[in-house]
């Protein structure tokens, strides 16, 4: 694991990250008296459920590619790029809590990693054929 140890901090803190979602998601059903199994009502709510399962939506892309690409760009690189992903989601979630038409800069943050993690692991791919 000490030679992944960039790429599983990305991986932890993803998972964290989701986690922290679900929990306000829970927290403005709560405030907002949303009862389950609704998922509509109070905006506040709709946006922390959206935000949320935008980014479950994004984690189920994001996470292989992340481990793929590791095998191409090493730990480092990889970790970095998986760092600009998280902070392209931390981004999203806070520009739409304020205004859902806001949230551009961070879906773009988020898609970037995710294009090049998905063309390191194509490349990786194509070398094993290739070699």
């Amino acid at each position: 694991m000490i030679a992944m140890k960039y790429t599983a901090l990305v991986t932890v803190a993803t998972v964290v990250l989701t986690f922290v979602l679900s929990m306000r998601v829970g927290k403005m059903r709560q405030e907002h008296g949303v009862e389950a199994p609704a998922t509509s009502g109070h905006p506040g709510f709709e946006r922390a459920n959206r935000i949320h399962q935008n980014t479950i939506e994004q984690v189920v892309l994001f996470l292989p590619l992340l481990w793929l690409g590791l095998y191409v760009l090493g730990d480092a690189l990889t970790g970095l790029i998986g760092a600009v992903w998280i902070a392209g989601r931390i981004v999203y979630a806070n520009a739409y809590t304020r205004d859902p038409a806001a949230r551009q800069t961070g879906m773009l943050i988020t898609f970037l990693p995710t294009v090049v993690l998905l063309l390191a692991a194509l490349w990786g791919i194509l070398q094993g054929f290739i070699a």
